[in-house]
Parts: C-alpha cells; structure tokens; sequence
C-alpha cells in the first residue's frame, strides 16, 4: 500500500499533502493527539492537513490498511479500513470546494460519509483515487488471504440491502453509465418494479 499512496499521493504542502518521510513532525502530531489516537506515528505512510492556518488538527492520515478523518472539531473522528470502502466519488460543493464521498460497509448497513476539501480542492481528486485504488487492493488482498470476507458472496446470513441497490442503479443511470433499458432490467431482477 506504500507504494500505491506514494505513486498516488504527491508531497505537495501548498495542497496540504504530505508523503512519508516528509512529514512535519509538529503536524503529525497534532492530528495524532487530536483525532487520529488510535494510530501509532510510525503507520502514518501520508497526511492531509485540511486546515486553513496549518495546525493539521482537521484533515486525514493514512496507513497502509485505513485511514482515519476528521472535517472539525464537531464532528467524530471516522476510521475506516480500505477494505471496507464500497464506493468513493468526488464532487463540488454548493458554495465551492470539493468533497470526496466515500460510502463505507459497516456490517449490515452501508453508510456515506464525506471528506471536506473546502479549503484545499486541488487536493481532492489525488485522495479520491488513492482511496479507489486502495480499495480494490484491499479487497483482493483479504480474498487473497483467505481474510473474513473471503468467503463467497452472498455470504451466509446476508440479506441485500434494496434500498442501497436502488440508489446506486439510479446513480448510474443519471451519470450515464447504465441504459435506461439496463436500468429497468436490473431494477426488475431485484422486484423493484
């Protein structure tokens, strides 16, 4: 996973990126103590430092098997294993910016979260496809592995979520990426008309 982020990922300060072993040492450990604590200075293999005066207490870090963010101080800290990214698109802000939805699988239920590149958007697509990438490599290094989700799909237990299906069909549909005639079909496959 180092060298996808490194080959991915570039060490650009004026973005707030930064990439092993050029990391501040001052900005790796404000977000360590402020909303990364559960990682151990050295996984960091990269930083997003996302906020506007340079403190690093907003933005991400990454290792070689999750990442954890933050956007501000009210909102939680997420940590997500690569693995578990289902879905991570880039897109603009109403008033501005850009922010990287990432849909992430926890457990039964399939959430969406979003990074906030407000300040820094040129940095955006760079996270965007890393995290893409990372998560194709981290699944198929679990089935390679023979990890929990190893197992065939569906795994036993497992009940389709329509609603998350329904959703990402018409997200399709609407960017042009599925016919309307596919569209119906897939939509009737799961009784959804």
């Amino acid at each position: 996973m180092e060298t996808l982020l490194i080959d991915l990922i570039p060490h650009a300060p004026q973005m707030g990126l930064y990439v092993k072993p050029h990391i501040p040492a001052d900005k790796l450990a404000n977000a360590l103590r402020d909303y990364a604590k559960t990682v151990r200075a050295e996984e960091v293999l990269a930083l997003y430092d996302a906020t506007l005066m340079g403190s690093a207490r907003d933005g991400a870090v990454f290792t070689a098997d999750r990442f954890v963010f933050q956007n501000n101080n009210l909102e939680e800290p997420q940590e997500i294993r690569y693995e578990d990214l289902v879905r991570v698109t880039t897109t603009k802000k109403f008033l501005g910016g850009r922010k990287v939805e990432i849909d992430v699988n926890r457990g039964r239920a399939t959430v969406t979260l979003e990074i906030d590149f407000s300040g820094k958007p040129e940095a955006a697509g760079y996270v965007a496809r890393f995290l893409n990438e990372a998560m194709l490599r981290g699944v198929m290094e679990t089935r390679e592995t023979g990890g929990e989700d190893a197992t065939p799909f569906p795994r036993p237990g497992v009940q389709t979520d329509l609603e998350a299906v329904r959703a990402a069909l018409d997200e399709l549909h609407e960017q042009e990426l599925l016919s309307a005639e596919d569209w119906h079909k897939l939509r009737r496959c799961i009784g959804l008309e």
